[in-house]
């Protein structure tokens, strides 16, 4: 292995210890301390990738011990930390129901790879990345918390976990984040300047701001998939009808003349 890997690779098990540690607290009731971990995670989880841009080790190592990594900081942690914290007061259901993000995250996470191998120039994902469903997880806590002097609404998560599961497994596509195009954007400073006031959004009050940006890029998905496939359908009858009336008329055969036969 060489010495340039051990950069990106430290930053991805740094965001695997994080997730472990989350765990942990979660089990003593440090619910908060727990949820700050996993944001951390999410930010050093978007820094490895970078990383292993830069440095040019976009390793088969690298990208496996990476989904490992997710699966326990992004799945296994919030998981834990909201049944801890939440679920456990509706018994067996309240169990199963925080399992839900688990499985769905391994099963987006294998899927991506899968579709990496098979689309290498595939932008994008396929159903929500694991990272933002635990972002969305952890915010609320930290959102609910934060307007209700410590106390936490839970009744929301019987609805929320079972809606982010569905979307992680689900085929609507989803931006990478950021989702505001910069690069082939006529006026990119524009997308320069919603970044920099949506950071600085996030940095004045995070524990009041990741939960409603979290949420804005779930709905996004959805949103923009119905567009698409809305504007497809309008789509298709005029291009229907142009080539009819496009289409040449057929000259009609005189009868009395005989027809040729072909040699």
């Amino acid at each position: 292995m060489k010495y340039r890997t051990l950069l990106p690779n430290g930053v991805t098990l740094s965001n695997l210890f994080l997730g472990y540690w989350a765990i942990i607290l979660a089990t003593q009731g440090r619910y908060t301390t727990a949820c700050w971990l996993i944001v951390i995670a999410t930010i050093l989880d978007g820094l490895d990738g970078t990383l292993a841009r830069l440095t040019r080790q976009n390793s088969k190592f690298g990208a496996e011990i990476d989904s490992f990594a997710d699966a326990i900081s992004f799945g296994l942690a919030p998981s834990v930390l909201i049944y801890n914290a939440i679920l456990y007061r509706f018994g067996v259901w309240g169990f199963m129901l925080s399992f839900l993000p688990v499985i769905a995250g391994v099963v987006r996470l294998v899927r991506f790879k899968t579709l990496a191998a098979t689309k290498p120039n595939f932008r994008g994902f396929i159903g929500t990345p694991i990272p933002s469903n635990a972002l969305l997880l952890v915010g609320y806590y930290l959102y609910s918390s934060y307007l209700n002097n410590g106390v936490v609404e839970g009744k929301l998560y019987l609805s929320m976990i079972p809606a982010i599961s569905l979307l992680m497994v689900s085929p609507i596509p989803y931006r990478r984040l950021p989702v505001i195009p910069i690069q082939r954007s006529r006026h990119p400073w524009i997308g320069i300047v919603i970044l920099i006031a949506t950071a600085g959004i996030v940095i004045w009050n995070p524990a009041l701001t990741i939960f409603p940006l979290m949420l804005v890029y779930l709905i996004s998905g959805p949103v923009e998939w119905l567009i698409v496939h809305l504007r497809s359908a309008e789509a298709e009858p005029e291009t229907s009808v142009s080539l009819v009336d496009s289409s040449t008329p057929k000259r009609r055969r005189n009868p009395s003349l005989p027809r040729r036969r072909p040699r």
